[in-house]
């Protein structure tokens, strides 16, 4: 029973795919889907230059303090 539920969900998918294709909605699901991918990647990367930016201030911060 499984198995005849997951043909038939793969060919639901194959035919809405196709549709979809056709009324150029993969294009908008697809940028959507890359300009959130974007993001986070973003985020990630901004949460690293920050974590360092902020180990270089630290150091700073502590020279200056040892200095004094």
């Amino acid at each position: 029973m499984e198995e005849v539920m997951e043909e038939v969900m793969e060919e639901v998918m194959e035919e809405v795919m196709e549709e979809a294709m056709e009324e150029g909605v993969m294009e908008e699901v697809m940028e959507e889907v890359m300009e959130e991918e974007m993001e986070e990647v973003m985020e990630e990367e901004m949460e690293e230059v920050m974590e360092e930016v902020m180990e270089e201030v630290m150091e700073e911060v502590m020279e200056g303090v040892m200095r004094r």
